[in-house]
Formats: structure tokens, sequence, C-alpha cells
């Protein structure tokens, strides 16, 4: 017998496609072709209700591609969130929230955790790296309308974020973009993302990822710090420690361009995913991270949650040696960005299955 966390969060995927064209994102160039084999919608409420079981007050993460191109699914799952009492999140490009229409049906059913992507609070940027014009106005203009949204049902407490990604040509100027986002704005908080291999496996040639990599360790590191101090902003310092040993990683990697291929590694172990996440993709395999690599389990029934998050051990041993450059994603990465109360530790005993 062994103790074992129940997991912390539950990445439920609707769709693969967008209707933008990030260059760090692969998920544009792929379709629903396969809807008819998706998970069907029932199934997915099924399967929030064995992780609400499993994990009370656990949080549901939807994922896409661009999710809210799939209103209904959209909606379905942040519906059963909460009548469940799980907490849910959402990352979106905003191009679904143009109108106080759109925004107020978020604030009252939606997800109780909103991020809108941005890639800095220059439109011209913006809009170059995410590949349409335009993008920057329609995610700006979003955010706009759910902060009006939420002031109009304060009882709501909806959390409205920016989910940055931060590389070579936007690092240097998080001062002014978190002043953008918080004063501006008025978002609660400015979320950072870094440079990755792209979302989305299979691209033989990662042109953005051996392109954009070239960052001042240093200088990132300096300059967490000083918008952490200017902007109270409360910045774990062994997360920032961890985002300069990244960078460090990166620097004179010669197969940057082979993406998720490469055969480079982070310098130190920055990922905990396996402790407490369960990502489920649209086909109903469930897997400790989102990388194929590791064995996953094919959800067929009721219980086959549980049964997949008790087994998972021997896979575990193996993850905790993983130093894929994607440890640094904050869907997985070890430490939080910030400094927050520790909560008591949720633990029950599992009798180990042999995998």
């Amino acid at each position: 017998m062994s103790i074992l966390e129940p997991p912390s969060f539950l990445f439920l995927h609707v769709n693969q496609r967008c209707n933008l064209r990030c260059q760090h994102c692969a998920f544009w160039k792929r379709n629903d072709s396969e809807r008819a084999n998706y998970l069907t919608r029932e199934r997915k409420s099924e399967i929030l209700r064995e992780f609400a079981e499993l994990s009370g007050d656990g949080g549901v993460v939807i994922c896409g591609g661009e999710s809210m191109l799939d209103l209904e699914d959209y909606f379905a799952i942040s519906g059963e969130c909460r009548r469940l009492g799980l907490r849910c999140m959402s990352v979106t490009n905003g191009t679904r929230i143009q109108n106080e229409s759109d925004a107020q049906r978020l604030i009252l059913s939606g997800p109780t955790e909103i991020s809108v992507s941005l890639n800095s609070h220059r439109q011209d940027l913006h809009d170059r790296t995410r590949g349409v014009e335009g993008s920057f106005t329609k995610a700006v203009n979003a955010l706009r309308l759910l902060v009006q949204a939420r002031e109009r049902n304060p009882a709501q407490n909806t959390k409205i974020y920016v989910m940055a990604l931060i590389f070579d040509e936007n690092y240097r100027e998080l001062e002014a973009f978190y002043d953008f986002v918080l004063n501006d704005i008025k978002a609660d908080k400015l979320k950072l993302n870094f440079l990755q291999p792209s979302f989305g496996w299979g691209e033989p040639v990662d042109q953005f990822f051996a392109e954009h990599g070239k960052v001042d360790a240093g200088l990132l590191v300096e300059t967490l710090a000083h918008c952490n101090e200017k902007f109270a902003l409360n910045l774990n310092p062994v997360w920032m420690a961890q985002v300069g040993m990244y960078f460090r990683s990166l620097h004179g990697l010669v197969d940057a361009n082979r993406g998720w291929r490469t055969k480079s590694r982070t310098e130190e172990h920055i990922c905990n995913t396996y402790h407490r996440n369960i990502m489920v993709d649209l086909w109903g395999m469930a897997r400790l991270c989102f990388s194929p690599d590791f064995r996953g389990r094919q959800l067929v029934k009721y219980g086959d949650l549980r049964r997949f998050w008790d087994s998972a051990g021997s896979t575990r041993k193996k993850m905790m040696k993983c130093n894929q450059f994607c440890g640094i994603s904050h869907s997985v990465r070890r430490e939080s960005s910030t400094l927050t109360p520790n909560k008591p530790k949720r633990a029950y005993f599992v009798a180990e299955a042999r995998r």
C-alpha cells in the first residue's frame, strides 16, 4: 500500500482546430474530421462526475484548439463543473467574445477562470505572431468586455487573466506589458508562458522555437524581479530561478528546429505533472501529461479514471527523469509563479497495480 494524493487538475479536450494562425502552434493546421470518433458529451459528463468524486476541490481545464469554436461543448463542460462544484478554467484567443452578450454568458455560465491569450501590449507583435491581423484588437476587446461583465455581476467572482507567451521579441518589454494588463485592461493577472517547442505534435520543422530562443536569462530574471517589486506580484523566487535555468538550457541548442524531437534537455527537472494532472484527449485516452511518449489508458467505462490514476506508478517513475522543454509550461511545472499559502494535502491509500 502507498499514499497517493488525488489529482488536482483534469484537462479535457473539445476540439483540435483554431481560427488564428499562431506561429508557435500547429493546431490551426488540423481539423475535426474525426469528430464522429470523439468522446460524446455524455461520456465527458461521466468523466467529470468521476473526477469530482476523486478530487472534489479539483479544477477542470477546457482544452483546444480554440475551444470556444464549439460553444455547446464548451458550456456543457463549464455548466457540469458548476453543478459538481468543480473549478473550471479555459484559455481562449478572445475572438468569440466580442459583445456584451458573449461576455455576460461567460461570466454567468462559463469557466470560473478565463484567460485570454495576448503576446504583447504591442498590436503589431501580437498580430504577427498570432498570424491574423486584428487579433490583438479582438483579444483586448474580449478582456475589456469580460472585466465590465464581471463588474455587473460581482457575485460570480470570475478570475480574468491574460496568458502571454514570452520569447526573444517581448521579454525586454515586460514592465510595459504588465502595466498594460494590470492598469489599463485591469485584468487580475498576467500569466507567463515561455517559449517551448510549438504546441501540437508531428510537425517536421519547428521554425518558431528555433528562431526565438535568444533570451538573455540574467536580464529576464532581473526584469521579472523589477516587475515583481513595482507591481507587487508576489513572484516565487524559486520559479524565477528556474526560468533563468530554462533559458540557459536553450543557449547553444543546435537542433532547436527539431522541436519536440530535439535531443537536448533542461539542466534541471522542473515538472511534476505526474503528481497532479490527468489529460484526456478527444478520443478518451488519459495520460499524465500532453506527451504521447508516456503510457496512458483508454477511458472506456466509469471507474477507469480512478483506475488509471491509481495504477500509474511505473509511468510516474519514468516521468520523474524527463527534462523535456515543455516542463516550463504553466500547466505542468512544479513551482507556481506566485507564492501562495500552503494548502493541507489530501491523500488516500492505494494498492499499486502492475502496469
